[in-house]
């Protein structure tokens, strides 16, 4: 395609035949032939005094190079996110110095020639440990000790509108649900991996890593180091996939970066599936008591929910997903009356942080599942009640109780279409047609609210190159989203050239100034508005530029199709290939945008499921999607990820968690135990989009990357109740289990 294309056109993404080629470059690609590996030691116990650690036979091993513990390491605690004054800190070491609080906490690095040697040696670390008593239930955090400071209480969270239990405490109607997500372990493709080493020209060190923000890392690199931040330079090959998860300073970074700056080697470390399920952030893990009262017409009047995040045993990156969960109750409702209160547990096991959705998918949980409750108690039709109370167009703009303001939209007008996507008015008779035949359907429907690009700034910056290509970079990191495409998109519309003009780089700290990442869902929002606003300064250097060369006054000129010309002759023409000369000043500009709010979209989830009562087994028959994503670059890339959202979602409700025993030893930490989605367990998705360009910025951009993820949880179970109408179950933990839904006597009218 060599003509400019236009923001809002199904694109394929320009990326995929490098990455389904072979041909794409992870760390694990990166080539470095001096480098030296690193394999960790790691604790067997979830809660332990270490009370030895010999190291000489792993040091002399054959092609080991060093081993260190944490005495050998001797640095602080990581540098993390700020709790602030309200939460107890939980410092994490880089190496478990005196107590190790989760199985596969790491104790000990080895650095040897190759990984072999390296996995080799760390077997012949020598550890001696005193168990301790272990905290694994949050809701008991006093089983164990205290693993920082004087409670396992890390903290708690609380978001108040008008008076939550007293107006409940009046309600004509109180329904209550107790609700338990199971912990989730993230999975990505590509597993964590870093390769970092001194540059000898310039003594700066050099970190390629799989990263969500590779500004991010630096400056914990640097703090943690203490390096200036200009001292460290950090890169990011393809990625893949990250969720969230790879948005953290892990340990195993850490230490590759001390030894790497120490001992003046190229240090590598590559995470193995192991290690994921051992090492990486896990997320959801959560228990609500929540309450929903109502009025006798059905309409809401508070809602009260009280729940309990397990934070796992540093709990800093867990703070996001647990104040999320939060601001994300209330949804797209109108609620008079709000009280959250959020407790943050320290536990013995792997660190809590975000993952895809990171809250909002909980938060939608609680506020569904109670109104699919409230339905059921008071006889009402489960679409009838959100139609009731929903946040209505003539309540625009609406503050929520978080203090979020919606102001465009239309949620009933979404719902309405899902609704009639799925021909819900006449599900009863189909319904009733497949029981005729022994078979089992049910249909669930909700909605969803997907805030999005909470904050924060981006650059990116334009520079003219050889044969008239533009290179546009900014600060973030693709992961599989389509970045290359979408962002090219931008650019082609707003400079009038072909896509086969543009080169996209991203996750360098040396090609932008300054930048935050890939997260939150907030790429396209901020870094695409950067990217308009650099163009049109990249137009005016321009035409600076060409007014130099036609001697005419930058007035008079225009820019169209990647030239400039004097208006009204349009043979004194120059192009941007023209404009580019060998060693001549640069042709540079930048742009910068900085978020002034929380954006949101939102949307409607409705599946239809057919449950086997003999086995428990859950068949997804079909499933669609209306999700509004603000003014949308490209649909095919939006689908993509509102798709493979929700699969992640299904996998939560349907298959995943980390089963963790009384001593905190993972019982299912490998892909042979823990299930995921697969392909073939998927159904038919139906995607349609309904998009209202966003006010808060002047793309009208929003986020849509964690849409998807949030409602599956909720409408699934839904519409596995629902299969047993009229006499619904009540279904309210999750991952769901076939044992739950067997009915010996098979399919009739009774619930199980």
């Amino acid at each position: 395609m060599n003509t400019p294309v236009k923001i809002g056109m199904a694109l394929p993404r320009r990326e995929d035949r490098r990455l389904l080629t072979g041909r794409g470059r992870y760390v694990g690609d990166l080539s470095e032939p001096e480098a030296l590996h690193l394999a960790f030691v790691r604790s067997p116990h979830a809660h332990a005094r270490i009370t030895e650690l010999r190291l000489h036979r792993a040091r002399s091993a054959p092609g080991v190079m060093a081993v260190w513990d944490a005495a050998a390491l001797n640095m602080p605690p990581l540098p993390g996110f700020s709790l602030g004054g309200h939460f107890q800190p939980t410092p994490q070491p880089a190496l478990a110095d005196g107590r190790v609080l989760f199985v596969g906490q790491p104790v000990a690095a080895v650095l040897a020639r190759d990984r072999y040697l390296a996995e080799d040696a760390a077997e012949l670390v020598d550890a001696t440990y005193d168990p301790l008593p272990p905290v694994v239930d949050p809701r008991r955090p006093t089983a164990g000790p205290p693993l920082h400071g004087d409670s396992n209480v890390i903290g708690e969270t609380v978001l108040r509108y008008g008076d939550g239990r007293d107006a409940l405490s009046q309600a004509a109607h109180v329904v209550s649900v107790t609700l338990r997500l199971g912990r989730v372990v993230g999975n990505p493709m590509e597993p964590r991996a870093v390769l970092v080493f001194v540059d000898a020209s310039t003594g700066r060190l050099e970190v390629r890593a799989a990263t969500q923000g590779v500004f991010g890392l630096r400056r914990a690199l640097s703090e943690w180091l203490g390096l200036a931040e200009d001292a460290v330079h950090v890169t990011v090959p393809d990625i893949g996939g990250g969720f969230g998860l790879k948005n953290r300073l892990y340990p195993e970074d850490a230490v590759a970066a001390a030894m790497a700056l120490r001992l003046r080697v190229p240090v590598r470390w590559t995470g193995d599936r192991q290690e994921e399920f051992l090492a990486t952030n896990q997320e959801r893990d959560q228990y609500h008591e929540a309450r929903l009262g109502l009025d006798d017409d059905g309409r809401i009047v508070a809602v009260v929910d009280d729940y309990i995040q397990d934070g796992g045993a540093y709990c800093a990156a867990a703070a996001i997903p647990f104040g999320t969960t939060a601001i994300s109750v209330p949804g797209p409702y109108r609620i008079p009356h709000l009280e959250v209160h959020g407790t943050l547990v320290a536990t013995n096991k792997v660190p809590v942080g975000p993952y895809r959705g990171a809250g909002r998918p909980q938060g939608n949980f609680v506020m569904e599942r109670l109104m699919d409750a409230a339905a059921d108690t008071l006889g009402l039709d489960r679409l009838a009640i959100r139609t009731q109370n929903l946040i209505r167009p003539q309540d625009l703009p609406y503050e929520t109780p978080s203090r979020i303001r919606y102001d465009h939209g239309d949620f009933p007008a979404i719902l309405e279409r899902t609704a009639q996507a799925v021909d819900y008015a006449h599900f009863r008779e189909r319904q009733a047609s497949a029981r005729a035949a022994g078979r089992l359907i049910g249909l669930g429907l909700v909605d969803y609210v997907e805030l999005s690009a909470g904050g924060g700034f981006e650059d990116a910056v334009y520079r003219l190159r050889e044969g008239g290509l533009v290179e546009v970079s900014a600060g973030s990191s693709s992961q599989g989203q389509g970045h290359d495409t979408a962002f090219a998109q931008v650019v082609s519309e707003r400079l009038d050239i072909p896509l086969e003009q543009i080169v996209i780089r991203e996750g360098d700290t040396d090609l932008v100034s300054r930048g935050v990442g890939t997260f939150g869902s907030r790429s396209m929002t901020i870094a695409g508005n950067a990217l308009a606003v650099g163009a049109e300064q990249f137009k005016s250097v321009v035409l600076e530029r060409a007014a130099l060369r036609l001697e005419a006054a930058v007035d008079d000129l225009v820019y169209e199709a990647g030239a400039v010309s004097v208006a009204g002759v349009p043979n004194r023409r120059v192009s941007l290939q023209d404009l580019w000369e060998p060693g001549g000043e640069p042709i540079e500009a930048t742009g910068s945008f900085t978020a002034s709010g929380q954006e949101y979209g939102f949307g409607a989830h409705a599946v239809t499921v057919e449950v086997d009562p003999d086995t428990g087994t859950v068949r997804l028959l079909d499933y669609v999607i209306c999700h509004d994503g603000g003014r949308t670059v490209n649909p095919l890339l939006a689908d993509g990820q509102t798709i493979g959202g929700t699969v992640q979602g299904l996998g939560t409700v349907l298959y995943e968690e980390l089963a963790i025993d009384e001593a905190g030893q993972p019982k299912n930490a490998s892909l042979m135990d823990y299930l995921i989605p697969a392909a073939t367990d998927m159904p038919p998705f139906t995607v349609l989009q309904q998009d209202y360009p966003s006010t808060g910025n002047p793309e009208g951009f929003k986020g849509l990357a964690e849409g998807g993820t949030i409602p599956p949880m909720a409408a699934v179970l839904a519409a596995v109740e629902d299969a047993f109408y009229p006499k619904r179950p009540s279904l309210h933990t999750i991952p769901l289990r076939p044992e739950t839904l067997m009915v010996p006597a098979g399919p009739t009218d009774a619930g199980p």
